[in-house]
């Protein structure tokens, strides 16, 4: 009688398309490929020529096959592959099953009126990065400081101002007459072909055929809209930024609205001196640009617009289905939380588990964890810590993170790399720490400790045994991707 099917080990390969996750998960029984798993296919930008080759590298990668598809959340940096390669994900990328968060069924009235609401905040935003483009191109706004002394730098200001803003719109709409990413559409209308199947917290998804043995706990996305929109907690609970950030809450004021139009003052931008009555949020940003009132604002604020991005898609972030693949019979994790941020995290841990084998919290789960992959690619919002990397205490405890300075938004460079979060992640994972490209890469502030040598140097501090473990089952090789096996048994 022959024996029983078991996962022995999981393959995965990390494709390095940029900044952004396309992950594929082989669950092996030997050299038996089970169950294969696909969760995303984005990146921050690319011609769809320059994105083709790691779309037919993933065909031919799943032998045009996988069981699941997992889309954590709509940001293009998770979903773009699958506008650029649609041709290739429609014709000849055979997909069972997509798992979505509980925040993407669209049928559901209460998540349909929050889209709605939320469609029309981007689209605003759309609108006003086109608005900023424009003025910054008029005759009007250059004539208007043509006598200063500093002129020069405030066109640097400007202009940064206007591409952290253009980039964040682009992560959040295709373009700025139709709300949501091309990405996500052709995976809802296309390849889902009405299988879409969305989880809550709290789920535990087992007795899967194809992954015998295997537990799937649903850590997220939350189901409190305070927990939503909660982007970080207090001291220990979540990382400090690599600067002082507060200031760019100011910036989200120009263009944060309520929804009866009313500019929301708790984060308003200007001394009451600069306040305006014109409940048109362009005209915010015209005026802004256009009077000669802009020269006594003070600058301050925009100096580090870059993090606009992470302020203001903190609440997609948090809506990401955040999975957790539990080994029970091993202990071991492999946890998967998308882009989660501090409120997600926090979320997990009230969350009361169902089940009928034995008593289980969250704070088991990560205990048990052994591969991570790093949540919003080294940010300081994107790892909680007392709540979350600190209590990933496995001794096997392996991380990669979705990083590449080649391929990212400017703006984002202020806050990827988090210095403490990789100095937390090397500690646990004693050096087990993989990132897509670390070139340009930094372990100080002071961009004087290449981040790929202290990756080396903490690697080399590992048993001689433990070294050599890691190292044959890392392989980086391959130009398409990066590839780790998890061993389970």
């Amino acid at each position: 009688m022959p024996a029983a099917a078991e996962i022995t080990k999981v393959v995965v390969h990390m494709y390095k398309m940029g900044t952004g996750d396309c992950f594929v998960l082989k669950f092996h029984d030997g050299n038996k490929i089970l169950f294969k798993i696909l969760i995303d296919c984005g990146c921050w930008s690319g011609s769809k020529a320059e994105l083709i080759p790691y779309i037919e590298k993933l065909k031919d990668d799943v032998k045009g096959h996988v069981n699941v598809l997992i889309v954590t959340h709509e940001h293009k940096d998770h979903v773009y592959g699958f506008e650029a390669g649609s041709e290739i994900f429609l014709e000849h990328i055979a997909v069972d099953q997509i798992w979505m968060g509980w925040t993407e069924e669209d049928s559901d009235p209460e998540v349909k009126r929050w889209k709605e609401k939320y469609a029309e905040r981007t689209m605003a935003i759309a609108k006003a990065a086109q608005e900023v483009r424009n003025r910054l191109d008029s005759p009007g706004y250059v004539s208007q400081y043509k006598d200063s002394q500093f002129k020069d730098e405030i066109f640097q200001l400007h202009t940064h101002f206007k591409d952290v803003l253009g980039e964040f719109a682009d992560l959040h709409a295709s373009d700025t007459v139709k709300p949501g990413l091309k990405g996500m559409t052709v995976v809802k209308e296309d390849i889902a072909k009405n299988n879409i199947q969305y989880f809550k917290p709290g789920t535990i998804m087992k007795d899967i055929e194809g992954l015998p043995g295997v537990k799937i706990f649903v850590l997220g996305p939350p189901l409190l809209y305070d927990t939503v929109r909660t982007e970080s907690g207090g001291p220990g609970e979540s990382y400090d930024h690599n600067k002082d950030i507060d200031a760019d809450e100011l910036l989200l004021g120009a263009l944060n609205f309520h929804e009866n139009g009313n500019m929301d003052e708790k984060i308003f931008p200007f001394d009451s001196t600069y306040e305006v009555s014109d409940k048109d949020r362009l005209k915010i940003v015209e005026t802004a640009y256009k009077s000669e009132e802009w020269r006594g604002i003070d600058f301050d604020w925009l100096m580090s617009s870059g993090s606009l991005a992470l302020r203001m898609n903190s609440l997609t972030n948090n809506l990401s289905l955040a999975l957790a693949f539990q080994f029970p019979e091993e202990r071991k994790v492999m946890l998967f939380p998308g882009d989660a941020e501090f409120g997600s995290w926090s979320s997990w841990h009230d969350i009361e588990w169902e089940d009928e084998d034995e008593t289980i919290d969250t704070k088991d789960l990560l205990n048990q964890t052994v591969f991570y992959k790093v949540a919003h690619h080294l940010s300081h919002n994107g790892t909680a810590q007392s709540l979350g990397l600190k209590l990933m205490t496995h001794k096997d405890l392996a991380a990669m993170a979705t990083l590449d300075y080649s391929i990212i938004s400017s703006g984002w460079k202020s806050t990827m790399p988090n210095r403490l979060i990789i100095k937390d992640l090397l500690a646990q994972t004693k050096g087990r720490l993989m990132i897509m490209n670390t070139d340009n890469l930094f372990y100080d502030l002071d961009d004087q400790i290449p981040l790929a040598k202290k990756i080396e140097d903490s690697r080399k501090k590992m048993k001689a045994a433990d070294h050599k473990k890691f190292l044959d089952s890392l392989d980086n090789s391959d130009e398409h991707f990066m590839e780790y096996v998890v061993k389970i048994k």
